[in-house]
């Protein structure tokens, strides 16, 4: 289910009881609907409109469709983590179950993944070494401007905490790379 617990984070939680309710009947008086038509009616942040947007895909109200964006980072998340997995997968990415699945079936269909009869899923392709990871972390850090922190790259290669930790550690000794807001005790 979508990530609802981040929108009573942004809102009270009257106001997202009511703004879910007037989505609702908003997506069910419109023929197709989609997170930007959500964000222009209500005046939201982008966020907000997206996890709206999960939470009606979710509940069969809406169509969910993917971009390469997506894919693309499904695929990152599978072949970067040791043990990847569809709940996993959709809280990392930040979607919800049907866009997940949407991944899913995205990344069987070009070979990336097989699904089993139980929807666990297994790798095709290799999963990434070390020196993919380090190619990785390059790409990060120059468009991050050297920045090679364990949150960042936990975050924008769909990491777990202890290989982010190790990779943010070698570019820092190996690479010249820099570690911003690193906890004092790490120093």
């Amino acid at each position: 289910m979508a990530d609802l617990a981040k929108l009573y984070s942004y809102r009270p939680m009257e106001e997202v009881t009511l703004l879910l309710a007037q989505v609702l009947t908003f997506s069910r008086n419109k023929e197709k609907v989609s997170s930007l038509d959500i964000q222009n009616q209500f005046k939201i942040s982008t966020p907000e409109a997206e996890i709206i947007f999960d939470w009606l895909a979710d509940g069969g109200e809406v169509e969910p469709k993917i971009s390469k964006h997506w894919i693309r980072c499904g695929r990152r998340y599978v072949l970067n983590n040791p043990l990847p997995d569809l709940v996993d997968m959709g809280r990392k990415l930040g979607v919800g179950e049907r866009r997940t699945f949407l991944i899913m079936l995205a990344l069987e269909k070009r070979k990336i993944i097989h699904i089993k009869e139980n929807f666990e899923f297994e790798r095709r392709k290799p999963m990434a070494t070390f020196n993919d990871l380090v190619k990785q972390m390059r790409w990060v850090a120059k468009k991050y401007r050297g920045r090679c922190e364990l949150t960042l790259l936990a975050r924008i290669l769909y990491l777990d905490p202890i290989t982010a930790f190790r990779l943010a550690q070698y570019g820092q000794e190996n690479l010249g790379l820099l570690w911003r807001s690193r906890p004092p005790e790490l120093r």
